[in-house]
């Protein structure tokens, strides 16, 4: 055998390996060892790699791919691994806490929607119809005026007077709905607006929109609109979206926090933000359709509401 210090040379035989087991069991010592084959049977090890708890299968490589990962050696035998914020991350308004936030979300599935309307929502059809839609997945109610050029046919939260919203807190709403005809001669305004009203109004297309708002605006010709109104500036802003009559989702986000904000976006995309003469106010829920002819009408698929408390 070799002197101290100096490697094992090893014979053919499988009897002349030499292994950690030999080692261990102290047959053969680390102090027999070359400090250049100690350094390789000390080699590896590093992390053990667990997904949710249990052990992966042990590799030579460690391989992080996907957008907003980055691996990096550091400093103090550290490996460093950076994964962006955001992208996966949830919103408040997407985490359910009833007792903290308002929450409101319904899918419009009314069998007999002239008396399961009136469990959550006000009707004032003044003359008009309502009716469930046969056919639409997940549950579509359609309501409409009367045959009577300027009628209004209205669909809101909460009774004149009372309080759904607090537009000093940050506000979301998402609907998901169509004209059923037009779009001209027909107008349809929707959003939040001060309770101590029955919401838009005057002659066609709603020529008394109320002071203390913001919602959407078809107004039967053009594009779709913004719409506010802080009781001393109203402000529309053109989408750049063609008014029609297909199903679209229709959001906007009123964020007080830092620059105030609103942002309204339609089937996604943002289509106008707004910075100044925002409205302050305490309010409900609008959805009011309006004709300037025969009949005016419109489908609801869905419609949610969130408000920080």
């Amino acid at each position: 055998m070799p002197g101290r210090g100096q490697p094992w040379k090893l014979g053919k035989g499988v009897q002349d390996r030499i292994g950690t087991k030999a080692i261990k069991d102290g047959s053969i010592t680390e102090a027999d060892l070359d400090s250049g084959v100690t350094a390789k049977l000390n080699a590896g090890g590093g992390h053990a790699i667990q997904d949710e708890g249990s052990p992966l299968v042990a590799r030579s490589n460690l391989n992080f791919i996907g957008a907003g990962v980055v691996a990096s050696d550091g400093i103090e035998d550290t490996t460093n691994v950076t994964i962006a914020g955001g992208g996966g991350s949830l919103a408040r308004e997407d985490l359910g806490d009833p007792f903290t936030d308002l929450w409101f979300y319904d899918e419009f599935f009314y069998p007999n929607p002239v008396a399961g309307l009136l469990n959550h929502f006000e009707l004032d059809l003044a003359g008009g119809n309502v009716n469930a839609i046969n056919g639409e997945v997940g549950g579509v109610v359609g309501y409409g005026t009367a045959n009577s050029a300027g009628a209004i046919a209205r669909l809101n939260i909460c009774g004149a007077g009372l309080q759904v919203i607090d537009s000093s807190k940050k506000l979301v709403m998402k609907v998901r709905g169509r004209l059923t005809s037009g779009p001209a001669d027909r107008a349809w305004i929707f959003g939040f607006f001060t309770s101590n009203s029955n919401g838009p109004s005057g002659s066609f297309p709603f020529t008394s929109k109320t002071t203390n708002g913001l919602g959407f605006f078809l107004n039967g010709t053009g594009n779709v609109e913004t719409y506010t109104d802080d009781n001393i500036t109203p402000v529309t802003q053109d989408t750049g979206v063609a008014q029609d009559t297909l199903v679209h989702v229709y959001e906007l986000v009123f964020d007080p926090s830092g620059t105030p904000t609103i942002t309204w976006k339609i089937d996604g995309a943002t289509v106008a933000t707004q910075t100044a003469n925002l409205p302050s106010f305490n309010g409900a829920w609008y959805s009011n359709v309006q004709t300037n002819t025969t009949t005016a009408s419109l489908f609801i698929d869905s419609l949610f509401i969130f408000n920080e408390r």
